[in-house]
């Protein structure tokens, strides 16, 4: 007979700090019509703002860095100087070609009329024709080494960028920045190509432009005077109208950047969680929200491309006032000013006139669009860390594994409770803590910790008498591994519905079921938790106190609600994935030595310590098997093996371990188990932990609460009339 394992949650825990990021959508708030683009969604529709868990100075698209756009781009420009120097050299070729060409043109006609001399024809055609063969191959090899030096300035800027994101604290990461990791995906990507165009035109117009237009100018003064100062009326003018439209073309870049990044976040939350999106039939719901999202960008790109068309216009506009000159110019041929040899020379100093005013126009305009893009990639750049290594701080050698938390105390944000108060733990050598508490209640802060991922308010963390603050956080976190898990919550909101009928509760251990939950598999595994914030009846039945969050009494369902009214249910369906990479197995267990270099020898002896050896050999390549993006060709039980393996491999004295086992069918977790026994072995363990299992391998196990610490037994732990019973997750075999 088949046996599924079901992992019951025992009570409902509420979160006072940790809270997901919900979408409420019913059905008022989704109003579709016919035409997708005329779309209203309600405000009920968009996220909850994320939670400020940060104090940290807020790096926003709203205040716009002070310095210059140019200024900041400056250094990564000129450290490209080689092929600038080359790029502009070529220019110079080129420009030397077209101040001969001219005259030559002029003068071919009266050439022609010589028809006697094919010789004199015949080498005045070659030098015409070399000239321009040269002049194509210098333009070739100008934009070529000014695009090598643009790209690679994008590229210095990218890289910089990235590695500064990296060094930014943690809690730029977790919500208090308001930029999610598709906007940061977003400007380092496709913002740092923007910058790349801008940088090019620039380039091709500093110099080339300049150089071009001098020599036309000079061709044109030669020629006639009164016609050139003619021109030089009409191109100011046109200046004019091209700053003035570039000005308002880049805030209407600037909005279109937005708009694109917001798109580009959106789609990097859905994507990955399209299975829930399929089991929950939301495809209608996130089709509408993103035809809202791809709506807006397509109005705003609409705006930027109508403003960028005016461009030739303008271009027109120099045509219009080239014909002006002709007419003047054909009026004094006729008296007799000047012959017709020099009118074509004047009309072809013109027409080359008009490329680089053209050119100047496109730079500008290209300038204009670039700058919120060099803006948003800098304010990326833009913070000051709160966790600062200490100019004296230290490496540390050996580590026997003594972890000492005294008088520690920690909150997210100036204006967040406290998750720690003045907390005191110590962890001996070798000794294995398991951690539990409700969500939200710091277990996860305390190990961040330990990491000096944040700093504590007041208080410190020692490892073997050392304050972690006075430890190089390299050498720091070289002693710590950890053993995690990527945990993804997803809110299913449903409205006037009883949730009774449709979603199985259990209020204690001891209640009989009515109907087995559903239970879902999907890259490690789902857990059916019980957060479900709902009345179980109608209005007038009793509850108890805990279905309300009032001690002491029974209450009435109008108490926690509007009588006769159906509530709002939010089921929450906890992902658990292990943190994998995309790349070969080897290089995900030995991920800390990748730049070093891996030790093979290392990577398989730890993958048979963590009973992974047998299946990495079956697939495709062994080691070297790229596993994709975040372990995707791996079952749950794989991946779990593959993390331990790693930190195996990290032979850290102290382990970090976040339910290192879940929801796992027999097999797989006997060998999950057997492997996180042998990684525990003489290592000090602090375990957060959910499962029974779990916390029966710890030596001592401490009930985290409100900040405050509180040890208790396995005896009491299990009581059914106690508070932590409830806290443990039981497996049920049907």
């Amino acid at each position: 007979m088949a046996v599924i394992r079901i992992r019951v949650p025992i009570t409902t825990l509420k979160s006072p700090i940790f809270k997901p990021k919900l979408l409420h959508l019913n059905k008022s708030s989704l109003k579709i019509s016919s035409n997708p683009f005329k779309l209203s969604i309600s405000s009920s529709f968009r996220p909850q703002k994320p939670l400020n868990r940060t104090s940290q100075s807020r790096s926003d698209d709203n205040f716009p860095l002070s310095n210059p756009s140019l200024d900041q781009i400056k250094p990564y420009v000129q450290s490209e100087w080689k092929p600038i120097l080359k790029g502009w050299l070529c220019s110079v070729i080129s420009v030397y070609c077209v101040s001969k060409i001219v005259p030559k043109v002029g003068n071919f006609s009266l050439v022609l009329n010589k028809m006697g001399e094919k010789g004199l024809i015949m080498k005045e055609g070659l030098i015409l024709g070399g000239l321009v063969l040269v002049r194509l191959v210098a333009n070739y090899w100008q934009q070529a080494f000014l695009w090598e030096a643009a790209l690679n300035s994008a590229y210095k800027i990218r890289v910089y960028v990235f590695e500064r994101v990296l060094k930014r604290d943690l809690g730029f990461f977790e919500g208090g920045s308001g930029v999610s990791a598709g906007d940061i995906a977003y400007r380092i990507t496709s913002e740092a190509s923007d910058v790349a165009d801008t940088v090019y035109a620039l380039l091709n117009t500093i110099v080339p432009s300049a150089l071009q237009l001098t020599a036309m100018a000079n061709q044109m003064l030669a020629v006639s005077p009164v016609l050139s100062l003619i021109s030089a009326m009409i191109i100011p003018c046109i200046s004019l109208v091209i700053v003035y439209f570039g000005e308002r073309l880049r805030k209407v870049s600037r909005k279109a950047q937005y708009s694109v990044a917001r798109l580009s976040t959106y789609l990097n939350e859905v994507l990955p969680s399209v299975f829930f999106v399929k089991a929950s039939n939301a495809e209608l719901c996130e089709s509408a929200r993103f035809k809202r999202l791809a709506h807006s960008d397509l109005s705003e790109h609409l705006r930027k491309k109508r403003m960028k068309a005016l461009i030739p216009q303008i271009v027109q506009a120099i045509a219009v006032g080239v014909l002006l000159i002709l007419f003047v110019a054909s009026l004094l041929v006729s008296k007799g000013s000047f012959d017709g040899s020099a009118m074509v020379s004047f009309v072809t100093s013109l027409c080359l006139l008009i490329e680089p005013v053209q050119g100047v126009g496109k730079a500008y305009n290209e300038l204009k669009q670039g700058e919120p893009a060099i803006e948003r990639l800098f304010a990326l750049t833009a913070f000051t860390p709160q966790v600062i290594e200490k100019p004296n701080a230290v490496d540390i050698g050996s580590v026997t594994g003594d972890v000492k938390f005294c008088n520690v105390s920690f909150r997210y944000g100036d204006n967040m409770p406290l998750v720690l108060n003045k907390l005191n733990l110590h962890v001996k050598p070798g000794e294995t803590v398991a951690l539990i508490g409700p969500s939200g209640g710091g277990k996860t802060t305390l190990t961040k910790l330990l990491l000096r991922l944040y700093d504590p308010l007041c208080g410190s963390v020692f490892i073997d008498n050392n304050d972690i603050q006075s430890i190089r956080m390299e050498s720091l976190r070289g002693h710590v591994g950890l053993v995690s898990q990527d945990i993804v919550n997803l809110i299913r909101s449903i409205h006037g519905i009883n949730v009774s009928k449709n979603v199985p509760i259990y209020p204690t251990a001891t209640q009989t079921p009515t109907a087995p939950p559903r239970v879902t598999s999907f890259q490690g595994f789902i857990s059916l938790g019980h957060h479900l914030f709902t009345d179980r009846g109608t209005c007038g039945q009793t509850r108890r106190d805990s279905d309300c969050g009032t001690r002491g009494r029974k209450r009435r369902d109008n108490d926690c609600g509007t009588p006769g009214r159906k509530r709002q249910v939010r089921s929450t369906y906890r992902v658990y994935d292990q943190i994998l990479f995309s790349g070969t197995v080897a290089e995900n267990i030995g991920y800390r030595d990748l730049l070093s270099g891996i030790h093979m020898e290392k990577v398989e002896h730890a993958a048979r310590t963590a009973n992974a050896d047998e299946f990495i050999r079956t697939l495709s390549e062994g080691y070297e098997t790229n596993i994709g993006p975040r372990g995707s060709i791996l079952s749950g039980g794989q991946k779990q093996r593959l993390a331990i393996a790693r930190a195996i491999y990290q032979n850290s004295s102290i382990l970090i371990m976040d339910e290192a086992t879940s929801a796992l069918d027999s097999k797989s977790e006997l060998l999950v188990r057997q492997a996180v026994e042998r990684l525990m072995e003489n290592h000090t363990v602090l375990v957060i932990a959910h499962r029974l299992e779990t916390i029966q391998m710890a030596d001592r196990v401490v009930l985290l609460e409100n900040g405050k610490l509180e040890e208790v037994s396995p005896t009491y732990l299990m009581g059914n009339n106690n508070h932590c019973g409830s806290l443990i997750t039981s497996e049920i075999a049907l």
